[in-house]
């Protein structure tokens, strides 16, 4: 049924598995819509985007913390629902305090150091270059 490592006996015990990519797709794949309006409801206003985010935000956190770890099958969505309300939880403590998450992007592209060479920078780049491959067949040690 599921990749992984599988302890389930006739005795009815739940089966186990390794959180593996296949298996976390699953998971998503069979409680992200319940997840999202059971977060829809619990919030304090009526924002599904903002269900949707906490939904993603719980996911993530599901493979940050399990990736490769056993789940329980029968119980993920108990562990989904106990995951989402510690995200909608940290949600509103950041909007009581004030602070906001922020997208570092823009201020990467706009302090990054200039790429602007000097013509004698690709010159002796491209003689560099050139002479590495005129040595030999195989030039660092990468074979031919």
């Amino acid at each position: 049924m599921y990749e992984g490592t599988t302890a389930a006996s006739a005795a009815g015990q739940t089966s186990i598995v390794t959180g593996t990519d296949a298996v976390l797709s699953d998971v998503f794949a069979a409680h992200a819509d319940r997840l999202t309006r059971t977060v829809f409801h619990s919030l304090d206003r009526a924002d599904w985007q903002l269900a949707e985010d906490i939904v993603s935000e719980t996911f993530l956190r599901l493979v940050r913390d399990y990736s490769g770890r056993p789940i329980d099958l029968d119980r993920v969505g108990g562990l989904l629902r106990t995951i989402a309300r510690h995200a909608i939880t940290d949600h509103y403590r950041l909007r009581r305090t004030g602070e906001t998450p922020i997208d570092t992007t823009d201020w990467f592209e706009a302090n990054r150091l200039p790429v602007d060479y000097s013509a004698e920078e690709y010159a002796l780049a491209d003689l560099t270059a050139r002479a590495l491959l005129a040595d030999s067949a195989a030039p660092l040690g990468v074979a031919a």
